[in-house]
């Protein structure tokens, strides 16, 4: 009985040592003091544009954040800004500009007065340039009518994609002047007045990626149809 209470005190003693040991290895990590982290934020929202992209953080309500770094591009490109002190809680526009069209993964951090940082807020976007735009299509016509009693052109649209902004249609008026006008996703029909027997309309849309998205991008090319000239 006495060697088995000698054995049991020995490995209390040696789990004692490991403990302490442990500890003081823990304890190395924190020769500056107790770390502390400021609070990140946990919010944000991304808007993409032309070759930029806009964020809007919702910042912690901690009062320790003075400012915030974000990185991109596998930390290659970085950008530090101060935080007032009035928006804490509150949320800051952030504008990238430029970045060049592509996908991206980002990193946030909330900074204090020491330099201290937070836990990151990791996140991922998309800016859009010419390679989106040049693959627009021009929202389409159905059909277009002249009616030479009410002496009036009738232009039936196609149902546009859900991110079409407006299509701009082109034409010779009675007049000989050229003339546009801008039609809304929401138009099913366009009825022109003054419109002049046997010219060629020309037509070409705008969109937007997302409907967040900042910037408005517009078909590279008018597309063209003819009217049959009416008897």
């Amino acid at each position: 009985m006495v060697i088995k209470y000698k054995i049991t005190g020995l490995l209390l003693i040696v789990c004692a040592l490991a403990s302490c040991t442990d500890w003081d290895d823990f304890k190395k990590y924190q020769a500056g003091g107790e770390i502390v982290y400021p609070g990140r934020g946990d919010t944000v929202l991304i808007a993409s544009g032309r070759n930029r992209t806009q964020l809007l953080w919702v910042l912690s309500a901690d009062p320790r954040v003075t400012a915030y770094k974000l990185y991109w591009n596998n930390k290659a490109d970085s950008m530090e800004a101060a935080v007032p002190s009035d928006l804490i809680g509150d949320t800051v526009r952030i504008m990238i500009n430029p970045l060049p069209e592509g996908s991206y993964n980002f990193e946030m951090y909330s900074l204090d007065a020491k330099g201290n940082r937070s836990v990151p807020l990791r996140f991922n976007g998309r800016t859009f340039g010419a390679n989106y735009e040049n693959g627009l299509l021009n929202r389409t016509i159905s059909v277009a009518s002249y009616d030479s009693t009410l002496k009036m052109l009738k232009v039936s649209w196609n149902t546009p994609d859900t991110v079409n902004v407006n299509t701009e249609l082109k034409y010779t008026s009675t007049d000989s002047k050229t003339k546009s006008l801008l039609v809304g996703p929401e138009v099913q029909e366009s009825k022109i007045p003054d419109w002049k027997p046997g010219t060629i309309l020309n037509y070409r849309s705008s969109f937007k990626p997302d409907r967040k998205a900042i910037d408005i991008f517009t078909v590279t090319r008018y597309d063209t149809m003819s009217v049959k000239k009416p008897e």
